[in-house]
């Protein structure tokens, strides 16, 4: 699949597709308004409707637009002094269209590119368990992170992304070896206390719920 290289290409088909399904309704909408106030000599007003028609549709495009980069976010804000995410509109305009395995295909085609791209694998992963229930897609995105060179903030998310994936999936051995793992990383810090905490309960839960071997109740 080729990728999609062209930002604005893509915002461009999201305005259009807007303005094809949108358009007349709003059209008639602000007509019917000015008819039922101005009376028939409403019509020379069409053209300003036009007009008003396309900065609405423009303001919703761009709603659209700031609502994607708000939920497609799957890593922590990046620190002072800490290199920039790069932009994935073209994956996200996919995303919000519905056309999930276009863009999971997309993301691959950046992660063949540029293999060292975190975040893209970071975002294919966070695609793969929310939108194509596939949790061990995600799962092996999210470990094979791992093997490149983090920050801070994508080591962070990476242990995060696995842990809130192995609670939802069940998978009590691997959540508390993810568990052991964060609160060893982070053991002086909040979030390591609160790994270890969890952890401790998680070994505490299954001691209670172990059957006892020796015949006793």
């Amino acid at each position: 699949m080729k990728r999609l290289s062209d930002r604005d290409t893509i915002e461009h088909m999201v305005l259009l597709s807007l303005a094809v399904r949108l358009g007349p309704f709003l059209m008639i909408g602000l007509c019917g308004v000015e008819f039922y106030f101005f009376g028939p000599g409403f019509v020379w007003l069409i053209i300003p409707n036009i007009a008003l028609t396309a900065l609405i549709l423009w303001g919703v495009n761009w709603f659209l637009d700031a609502a994607a980069g708000a939920a497609g976010s799957v890593y922590m804000p990046s620190a002072k002094g800490s290199p920039t995410a790069r932009e994935y509109s073209e994956q996200e305009a996919l995303v919000i269209r519905g056309r999930y395995v276009e863009a999971a295909d997309s993301y691959r085609a950046i992660i063949e590119d540029e293999p060292t791209d975190i975040d893209a694998r970071l975002r294919l992963g966070a695609l793969l368990e929310g939108k194509s229930d596939d949790p061990d897609g995600a799962e092996a995105c999210y470990r094979g992170v791992r093997a490149l060179t983090l920050t801070p903030q994508q080591e962070w998310a990476a242990s995060n992304a696995l842990i809130d994936l192995y609670h939802r999936e069940g998978r009590r051995v691997e959540l508390k070896d993810e568990l052991a793992r964060l609160s060893r990383r982070y053991e002086k810090t909040d979030a390591g206390t609160h790994a270890r905490r969890r952890l401790q309960e998680l070994v505490a839960e299954d001691l209670t719920t172990t059957p006892r071997l020796d015949g006793l109740p």
